[in-house]
């Protein structure tokens, strides 16, 4: 199961407690019943997101702490092939330059499910299914 940045970022987000909360919760079960993967571009993302956009950003250490728990998942690293597969990817399906990047480390890490606010809920790409959790009943 893949988890896309945005999940991430919300787990860690203390304006909205309660979604944190919510999005914590359905983490830890995710991950007690799952094989979860990520991507480089996540932890790019991730980064991003902490330390520019949270208010207030996450502290150094923090960050590095939260980067360090994603990375105990499975990382699948940005490469040539990747980025030019993204690429096909973006245009045929009409996606974002790096959304395409994400969905396409989800497609070849074999991931049946991809969880995402940002990508069209119940979508397919090449056999992976794009899945909002904070949608979906079944998320």
């Amino acid at each position: 199961m893949f988890v896309d940045t945005n999940l991430w970022a919300y787990r860690l987000d203390q304006r909205e407690p309660d979604k944190a909360q919510r999005i914590g919760v359905w983490l830890r079960a995710l991950a007690e019943d799952h094989e979860i993967v990520v991507s480089t571009q996540v932890l790019v993302e991730l980064r991003s997101v902490l330390t520019r956009k949270l208010k207030p950003a996450l502290s150094h250490a923090d960050t590095l702490r939260a980067l360090t728990a994603v990375t105990s998942f499975e990382v699948v690293a940005t490469d040539q092939h990747l980025v030019l597969d993204a690429h096909e990817l973006a245009q045929r399906e009409q996606l974002s330059w790096f959304d395409a990047l994400i969905v396409e480390a989800a497609i070849r890490s074999g991931c049946a499910v991809i969880y995402s606010e940002a990508l069209s809920h119940d979508r397919r790409y090449a056999g992976l299914r794009a899945c909002n959790p904070l949608l979906a009943s079944d998320g």
